[in-house]
């Protein structure tokens, strides 16, 4: 599955809530898992339809624990592990054990050159050492192997702190959802009192009437609002309970703390201080750099190949008889020894083949030179659009909650304006409708700035609040 696009967040260009749009947090799979023989079991609850109190902190901890995605990852770091162990193995000896037997009838040229009828067979049975080195590929062999191997590692990183940062946003999505939620029952009951005040009036003016089909066409409006809202919070719920392995009807509620403004990463920090933190600690450009010097292995060994001799050595001792005719297998049957060894110097295809693999390792290398350039490029971009957007969300929220005081005063007034027949009942709707526009700004700014800080501390520090906090 593709990377987990980090930066989608930080793309969202406004916030919900009356005459705004806001874009929904779109995420991407970490990698592609494929079919797996041994799946991770879906956690197990008692009872899936009782509703479940969850936590930020809960969140985070419970998406760390039985992730697919990590689980795939530490699946190929052990392939890779034994891929740098079989790199180390071509420094040592095969052992063969074993036996061979040879008949040979009709014609043969003896030692003195004569051609004639010479049958004969014999028998060996030994144990053999042998050893055929490249010692220039094995050496670089084995240093690729433990460079991919590292970035194996640090994938593994890379999932398992995305894996948590996703959760968090999951979480925070859900957050957002039952704060509306709560903002249109608000919004509901403030519209029935409206109805039922008209209704009321109405039964001694019929003039009143028009008032009473505008109330009751309010109290609609925000009932579909509160049913659109609460279809969002079930959705959020779902999403949030199959990423963490839960049944996805189990219901699950929200910390209403977890609304806050979160100040993950200081304010007070300096651009140039998170820039430098995050080059240190990104694996996604360790994990690029890794990959980067695996491919410079493979470039020294196209250089020096050529000028290293290939080494070759083999030792055994065993029985050993034969004789002239069938007759003769075990004839003379007695111990053998051997010992050989020899260099040679190889060019592949008359040196074309060597010249045509050092391009092609060339070319990897700079590939992966560039990768890691990009890698480097967009963890900058990450850190310093995250560093912007929270200073902005910020002044947004301060604004916002002013909003929403302002809004909330507003409607005292006109209700007490109302009571006293100085407004009509179409300012007081409209004064209900700002409070709840400006409450439903507010949470989604929050929410939107924390969602930021949580993104921007995973940039910064290179694994997720909660990997940081234990």
């Amino acid at each position: 599955m593709r990377h987990l696009a980090l930066a989608a967040l930080l793309g969202i260009c406004g916030c919900s809530g009356t005459g705004t749009t806001r874009e929904e947090y779109t995420f991407y799979p970490l990698e592609d898992s494929g079919e797996s023989k041994s799946p991770v079991p879906r956690r197990a609850v008692s009872d899936p339809g009782k509703p479940m109190t969850l936590d930020l902190l809960g969140a985070m901890r419970l998406a760390g624990a039985e992730n697919i995605d990590i689980s795939v990852m530490r699946t190929r770091l052990e392939a890779r592990r034994a891929d740098t162990d079989e790199a180390f193995s071509r420094y040592l000896p095969d052992l063969r054990l074993g036996f061979n037997y040879l008949r040979h009838d009709g014609l043969r040229q003896d030692a003195s050159g004569l051609v004639a009828e010479q049958p004969m067979s014999s028998f060996g049975a030994a144990p053999e050492l042998s050893l055929q080195l490249d010692p220039v590929e094995a050496r670089f062999q084995h240093l690729r192997a433990l460079q991919l191997e590292e970035a194996a590692e640090q994938k593994v990183r890379r999932t398992r702190a995305e894996a948590v940062v996703h959760s968090a946003i999951l979480y925070l999505e859900l957050v957002r959802a039952s704060g509306l939620v709560a903002v249109s029952e608000e919004a509901v009951e403030r519209s029935l009192e409206q109805v039922k005040l008209q209704e009321g009036a109405a039964e001694l003016q019929a003039v009143l009437g028009v008032e009473l089909a505008r109330a009751r066409a309010e109290l609609a409006r925000d009932q579909e609002a509160l049913l659109a809202s609460r279809e969002g919070l079930r959705g959020a719920g779902i999403r949030l309970a199959t990423w963490l392995r839960l049944p996805p009807q189990v219901p699950l509620i929200p910390e209403t703390k977890d609304i806050q403004p979160l100040g993950l990463v200081g304010a007070d920090r300096s651009l140039a201080d998170l820039l430098d933190s995050a080059l240190a600690a990104s694996p996604d450009l360790a994990e690029m750099l890794a990959l980067d010097r695996a491919a410079r292995e493979m470039e020294n060994a196209a250089t020096w190949g050529p000028w290293t001799p290939d080494i070759y050595a083999s030792a055994g001792h065993g029985a050993y008889g034969g004789g002239p005719g069938n007759g003769g297998l075990f004839g003379g049957l007695g111990d053998r020894t051997d010992i050989a060894a020899g260099l040679s110097w190889n060019l592949r295809g008359l040196g074309l083949g060597d010249r045509a693999r050092k391009r092609k390792a060339s070319a990897e290398a700079l590939e992966a030179g560039l990768q890691a350039a990009r890698a480097r490029e967009q963890v900058s971009a990450e850190v310093v659009v995250g560093w912007e957007r929270s200073k902005s969300l910020l002044g947004r929220i301060e604004a916002a909650t002013k909003g929403v005081a302002a809004a909330a005063e507003t409607l005292k007034l006109v209700e007490a304006r109302f009571e006293a027949g100085d407004v009509i009942q179409l300012e007081v709707l409209e004064a209900i409708r700002a409070v709840a526009a400006a409450r439903a700004i507010l949470i989604d700014t929050v929410v939107f700035y924390n969602q930021t800080q949580h993104l921007l501390y995973y940039r910064v520090r290179g694994a997720s609040w909660r990997q940081a906090a234990e």
